[in-house]
């Protein structure tokens, strides 16, 4: 049986083939959005990537993050201080049981609904948000300072889960796994490049030494220091391509033929503040001079958030599909 086009569009451009058209996709669509665009309350991801012309879809396990979190009025979930302070505070993680077939059931059944259409992304934390988030920057600076351990000790914890929970979403089906880990700021990473590779990346071959399918990683910010060291690790596309941080133009002469790029349809300005022209004009150069000769997926630059302007929402969906096919 052939694959389905738009499975086979996302996996082309993953494997930096060039695809029968530029693929769309994105990691995830706030419901508030979505109940704006299709103007209904209740709706399947189904209903929503046909109405965006999507190529892929997913669905997320996650591990818990043990940070303060704080509900703004407008619903919206914001990560205060860390709870990881030390070695004391370790008692405190309790990760979901990674072997309960249970906490796979809601990927199965995703994938048996969508995945003779889509292409299937799972989701998930490699860990590397977790730490940083669990710990927040000042207490990781004075672990760092100290070399208590505790930093390495936590990223065991949550590598140790993630590499088995990447083992049983390729058993449910999935077509590629999405790891959303921040690392960086607009400028710089968050820690130093040597750190990354010294302490964070063997633990993350732990995890994607078991990762047989595609693997995409998110991380807002400046990365371009470590875009080595993902391509290192097997990741076949980088997302979002921020261009508040990055040049995608430039990363994409440097390193696009050996990772896939994903994104760069500017959140910040484009879809939230921009008029419908601009957004068009975005869509249509980053399809010309990224998409060209494969290795893109076109995409927002991050994910569509309840604050964007439905209509340009709109406007990136028909650019895409008009521009797209040329």
């Amino acid at each position: 049986m052939p694959m389905p086009p738009k499975k086979k569009r996302i996996l082309d451009a993953l494997s930096l083939q060039k695809p029968d058209m530029v693929p769309f996709m994105e990691l995830s669509i706030d419901h508030e959005m979505g109940e704006a665009l299709l103007g209904k309350q209740d709706f399947t991801p189904g209903e929503l990537a046909a109405f965006m012309g999507m190529d892929g879809i997913g669905i997320g396990v996650y591990p818990p993050i043990y940070a303060e979190h704080h509900v703004a009025e407008d619903g919206r979930s914001y990560v205060g201080e860390g709870l990881l302070a030390g070695e004391e505070d370790l008692s405190m993680i309790q990760l979901p049981d990674p072997t309960d077939d249970a906490l796979y059931d809601p990927v199965k059944r995703f994938v048996e609904q969508y995945g003779g259409e889509y292409a299937v992304f799972g989701s998930s934390d490699i860990g590397l948000s977790p730490l940083l988030l669990g710990m927040g920057l000042t207490n990781l600076a004075y672990n760092l300072a100290d070399e208590t351990g505790v930093i390495e000790k936590i990223l065991d914890i949550y590598t140790d889960w993630s590499a088995e929970v990447a083992v049983r979403l390729q058993q449910c089906g999935v077509d590629m796994i999405w790891y959303t880990d921040d690392i960086a700021f607009n400028t710089s990473l968050m820690f130093s490049p040597d750190f990354f590779r010294e302490v964070c990346k063997p633990r993350m071959k732990k995890v994607m030494d078991q990762i047989k399918c595609p693997i995409i990683y998110h991380t807002d910010g400046y990365i371009k220091p470590v875009i080595d060291d993902f391509i290192d690790l097997g990741v076949n596309a980088l997302h979002p391509m921020d261009p508040c941080a990055l040049d995608i133009e430039e990363i994409k002469r440097e390193f696009g033929g050996r990772v896939c790029l994903m994104g760069n349809i500017d959140l910040r300005h484009t879809l939230v503040t921009g008029t419908v022209e601009e957004v068009r004009e975005e869509v249509r150069q980053r399809i010309e001079k990224i998409g060209y000769n494969g290795g893109y997926i076109i995409a927002s630059a991050n994910t569509i958030t309840r604050y964007c302007k439905p209509e340009n929402v709109i406007a990136m969906r028909d650019a895409i599909a008009e521009f797209r096919q040329n």
